[in-house]
């Protein structure tokens, strides 16, 4: 027995072969109290399949037949003729390579199926001359069903039980192959929610679980048994059509596809309606792998997404041109944010009563050269499609900020800075918290603070963007409207966001002298937002005329190059310092 303590591994092939070795025929006491002890069974057999012996003390009832009836018989009696045959190859393998081999098998039981493993190892015994084999048996049944459900657990998702990424490029890849051999055709479908995020702000992620799953449903029951449906991300799921013989066999799928999609969404009693951004590859034409095509219907989606979503379009070669001018883009961006490759310059906004310096913008530059021909609207863009906007933020609040303290710290007089927002910046629950913590490093009031939102962003009803709002105007911050005019105007947002000033988009300024339109649409949204009590700045003002006209309408403060251009940190302490901005003008105004 000291044997037993000292072996760690006591209860392998080889030790119960060295054990059963050691023990007379009819002295098994020892080595029945290991089987006890173990949840498997163990036969002796011959080298031509023929059972000698049955150890299952305790499991009998595992044998499903009395060891008597087993002892004598063949393999052949208990198993098909492909299982038995099986059996008889691995016993002579394990004999001539004198080794351990296994195999795991299926036997059907009512009402299921049960998995076994055997282990087959040669023994120095010989019974009637012929040589013989321990075959351990093991029930596994229990870990076949956990690898079953880790398979199912890596291939499909969690929420909606559809194929996931993983097995949707399996399915592609051989939907791909089977039509390059069977030359035909197929087409894959890239299915956006448009607006997903606004569901999840605006209800509640549970509720944006419902919608998924529901919307996985409806995607299922329209589909034929050869298409397959999966969710390959967030709200983005892949639609796998294949033999198809005309065009018209995607239109038609597609136009079913979105007239379910639009009926309305009932869900934790809330009714809900979406719209979908559909792009669709096809194959072979479009790829000729599974990424490729992916791929392919990823830009195709993202075209509809940039003209106005709740449409399709089928691929173009020409999508992969501005795709690969995204990606380097983002990715240079990227790189710039590691560096902090970032300027911020200072556009002073001034009083048209008495030139007086009333405020300034705080406007982001990017110092990478291959960027430098980009809009910072299109990088900000890009900064929110990728989730790097929230890094930017942070850059352009510490630089905001300690800018103004060193402003303050020469005793130059303190003027509000006005800083943009983007709809996700003013949508992170963290934006609060990183505006205080900057204001507090540098010592200074929230009432500094001024946010420029455009139209959108209030039209978007997230209520943690609202949530925002109201506690940073709690602290003191204050809040404009950017870029007025160009979105969708509400005086029910105006009056709901308590805003404190509109900024008139430079579009309106630009012709203003010449085109009446403009004079008509200016003069009266100055008088509407001075009737709101709210201070009206003008964007883009470049000459004299126009800074005649709108103070001639009671425009309150201007901004634009006839008066500064955005200036360097060093020029626009200097400017302050002389004590001359009303004066200050660009070269060649």
């Amino acid at each position: 027995m000291n044997h037993l303590k000292e072996n760690r591994n006591i209860l392998s092939p080889q030790y119960l072969l060295d054990i059963y070795n050691q023990l007379k025929t009819n002295d098994k006491k020892y080595l029945n109290s290991i089987v006890s002890a173990i949840p498997d069974i163990i036969f002796l057999l011959d080298e031509e399949g023929n059972y000698l012996d049955v150890m299952a003390q305790g499991k009998e009832h595992l044998l499903y037949k009395p060891k008597e009836e087993i002892i004598g018989k063949h393999v052949s009696d208990f198993f098909n003729d492909t299982l038995s045959n099986a059996f008889i190859s691995l016993i002579k393998k394990a004999i001539e390579s004198q080794s351990l081999q296994s195999v795991e098998y299926a036997l059907h039981f009512k009402p299921k199926e049960e998995y076994f493993e055997a282990r087959v190892m040669p023994t120095r015994i010989k019974k009637n001359g012929k040589n013989t084999v321990i075959v351990i048996i093991r029930d596994i049944s229990e870990l076949q069903l956990s690898k079953e459900k880790m398979h199912y657990l890596a291939t499909h998702d969690t929420l909606t039980g559809l194929p996931n990424r993983t097995l949707l490029f399996e399915h592609l890849t051989h939907a791909i192959q089977s039509s390059k051999r069977n030359n035909t055709k197929g087409a894959l479908l890239f299915i956006d929610i448009d607006g997903f995020k606004d569901i999840n702000d605006n209800y509640s992620h549970k509720t944006g679980d419902s919608l998924l799953k529901e919307f996985a449903q409806r995607l299922l029951h329209m589909t034929r048994k050869s298409d397959i449906v999966g969710r390959l991300s967030g709200d983005e799921f892949l639609l796998i059509l294949e033999n198809l013989t005309k065009m018209d066999d995607i239109l038609n799928f597609i136009e079913k596809t979105r007239l379910q999609l639009s009926k309305t969404f009932v869900l934790d009693e809330n009714n809900i309606d979406i719209s979908v951004s559909i792009g669709i590859s096809c194959y072979p034409s479009d790829g000729e792998d599974a990424d490729q095509l992916i791929h392919a219907a990823d830009q195709a989606m993202y075209d509809v997404k940039k003209h106005g979503k709740d449409n399709f379009t089928f691929y173009k070669k020409e999508f992969s041109h501005t795709s690969n001018r995204y990606f380097f883009i983002r990715s240079t961006l990227k790189q710039a944010i590691k560096k902090d490759d970032f300027t911020i310059v200072y556009q002073p906004q001034f009083s048209l009563k008495d030139g007086s310096i009333t405020g300034i913008e705080a406007l982001l530059r990017c110092n990478n050269e291959a960027l430098q021909d980009i809009p910072v609207s299109r990088l900000i863009a890009i900064a929110e499609e990728s989730n790097l906007i929230h890094n930017i933020s942070r850059f352009v609040m510490q630089h905001c900020c300690s800018q103004i303290k060193a402003w303050q710290d020469m005793s130059i007089e303190s003027l509000n800075i006005a800083v943009n927002l983007s709809r996700k910046e003013l949508s992170d629950e963290n934006l609060v918290s990183v505006i205080e913590e900057n204001l507090q490093a540098c010592g200074l009031e929230a009432g500094i603070l001024e946010f420029e939102i455009t139209e959108s962003t209030l039209l978007q009803n997230n209520h943690l963007a609202k949530e925002n709002i109201q506690q940073l105007r709690n602290i003191g911050c204050s809040f404009s409207i950017d870029d007025y005019g160009t979105g969708f105007s509400s005086l029910t947002n105006l009056r709901e966001f308590q805003l404190d000033k509109i900024k008139i988009d430079k579009s309106f300024i630009d012709e203003l002298e010449e085109n009446e339109d403009d004079k008509i649409i200016v003069s009266a949204t100055i008088k509407m937002i001075k009737q709101l009590g709210l201070t009206v700045l003008a964007e883009g003002v470049e000459n004299e005329a126009q800074a005649t006209l709108l103070k001639s309408y009671g425009c309150d403060e201007v901004q634009g190059f006839y008066y500064s251009q955005p200036l360097s940190a060093s020029e626009l302490t200097r400017l302050l310092l002389d004590g001359k901005a009303h004066t200050y003008k660009v070269k060649g105004c």
